[in-house]
């Protein structure tokens, strides 16, 4: 998998997750990511009647590049995975890296007011 749909696929499914959690427990009283937040005693609201929470997601990935004598002119293969030859022999260098980074994000919000 390329790293940059491993990315994409990660902050979709964490998004669709707090979606989905939102709406499931919305009648239990408990509340995910809710909107707006508490100074004092009084709830406060924010940028057009929303508070949003900055949250960061901290993302550590190994990603392996490859160079394999059967690719063509040696060329490196980045993947998020580690990547089968299908059983063949071949001249194969494998270098592994850490990835390590946070991505800001606002999650959906829970309206509080109904």
């Amino acid at each position: 998998m390329e790293l940059k749909k491993f990315i994409k696929q990660t902050l979709i499914e964490i998004t669709n997750g707090v979606k989905e959690a939102q709406e499931e427990i919305k009648d239990s009283g408990a509340y995910i990511n809710p909107e707006g937040f508490h100074s004092g005693e009084n709830l406060q609201s924010g940028y057009r009647g929303e508070y949003r929470h900055i949250q960061k997601i901290k993302m550590s990935v190994g990603v392996n590049v490859v160079e394999n004598s059967e690719i063509k002119g040696g060329a490196g293969i980045i993947s998020v995975f580690s990547l089968g030859l299908n059983g063949k022999v071949s001249d194969v260098n494998t270098v592994t890296n850490k990835i390590e980074f946070e991505i800001p994000i606002s999650l959906p919000v829970m309206d509080i007011k109904k």
